[in-house]
């Protein structure tokens, strides 16, 4: 079944008893891994246990074509239903997978999993699509970029639980800088309302002077400097300009979520070149745009990570921001592992 409109919170709220599999897809990827996620939450209770969950790729697929059905009929040790994962980044498994779902459409009870597809951009024509949109226990979403006035309802609807006001002017000014990307649109809010004290300060209100200054302040050079390192696997480059930041009194929970940014649009960048596209070409189809300065390193991580990877390393970054918010919590301790950990893989494979 196709879900679109008004129907999508509703789904992913209360999602059918009977419903097997469901694709998200679309050029928003930051919005597929949203609403992935939110799925998820309402089909396990606990999606990180290995027993009862899997997570594959599109190369575990094009390795082993059966890797598919034979997890999506697998019992779980424990008797529950399990959750299979899949993060597709190429369309290159598409005869197969549309199989398998076709197979288990007609006959659920072959099912002893529910599957969630991850995807970029798929033309109607796309197998996989047309399987789930044709499935009856099966249903498939598309994730499109936000108009600005959504994405200014978000900066707001966020603003507001966290006790912040934003100047109109500064709206004005922010919301073409968020589009794009849900997930860096939400970074880059959590990164100001980090920036404003989390709420804490009486009548904090954020200026046209805020946005600039996190767009591109002074705090940009020495945080770029950060990432590029760490990524490029410069390890003693990278620890350099992070003690440099720490004594210039840089927000530690910025760096964290810059990095975050950054590996994000790696994955992006890295699901062009999955489909086909040249490295050149891919960089090219961020939004925001890769500055022309940092193309050439930018290329280098592309070579440097794979996809694998730079999932495991996102994940590592969105668990020492949990870690982070704790009260009391040794900040730099924290990011500082993080950073020698990435830089350390990416000097293993330069």
């Amino acid at each position: 079944m196709k879900i679109t409109g008004g129907r999508v919170n509703s789904f992913l709220n209360k999602p059918p008893s009977d419903i097997i599999g469901v694709l998200f897809f679309g050029p928003d990827r930051g919005l597929v891994k949203e609403r992935a996620e939110s799925l998820i939450k309402k089909l396990s209770d606990n999606p990180d246990d290995a027993f009862a969950s899997t997570v594959l790729t599109s190369d575990d697929l094009s390795s082993d074509p059966a890797r598919l059905s034979d997890e999506m009929s697998a019992l779980s040790m424990f008797g529950d239903q399990r959750l299979v994962r899949l993060r597709l980044d190429h369309e290159r498994s598409g005869a197969a997978i549309s199989k398998i779902i076709k197979d288990l459409d007609t006959n659920p009870d072959k099912a002893a999993a529910r599957l969630v597809i991850e995807a970029g951009d798929m033309t109607p024509r796309s197998a996989i699509r047309k399987a789930f949109e044709a499935g009856g226990r099966f249903a498939a979403i598309g994730c499109y970029q936000d108009s600005a006035a959504d994405l200014a309802n978000m900066i707001r609807r966020e603003l507001t639980g966290s006790a912040i006001e934003i100047e109109r002017d500064a709206l004005d000014l922010w919301v073409p800088l968020l589009e794009g990307d849900r997930i860096l649109a939400r970074n880059e809010i959590e990164k100001m309302i980090l920036y404003k004290g989390f709420g804490e300060v009486p009548g904090a209100k954020i200026t046209v002077g805020d946005v600039k200054t996190l767009a591109a302040g002074a705090q940009a050079a020495s945080i770029d400097d950060i990432i590029m390192s760490t990524m490029s696997g410069q390890t003693v480059k990278a620890d350099d300009a992070f003690r440099r930041a720490v004594a210039g009194k840089v927000n530690i929970a910025v760096i964290l979520l810059s990095l975050q940014r950054h590996i994000s649009r790696l994955i992006e960048a890295g699901a062009y070149v999955s489909s086909g596209d040249r490295p050149e070409s891919a960089i090219k189809s961020l939004r925001p745009p890769v500055f022309r300065m940092q193309e050439r390193t930018f290329l280098i991580h592309l070579r440097l990570w794979p996809t694998r990877a730079l999932h495991n390393a996102l994940s590592e970054t969105l668990s020492a921001e949990q870690k982070l918010k704790s009260a009391g919590a040794p900040g730099e301790a924290i990011v500082g592992r993080i950073l020698l950990t990435l830089s350390g893989f990416a000097a293993k494979r330069r």
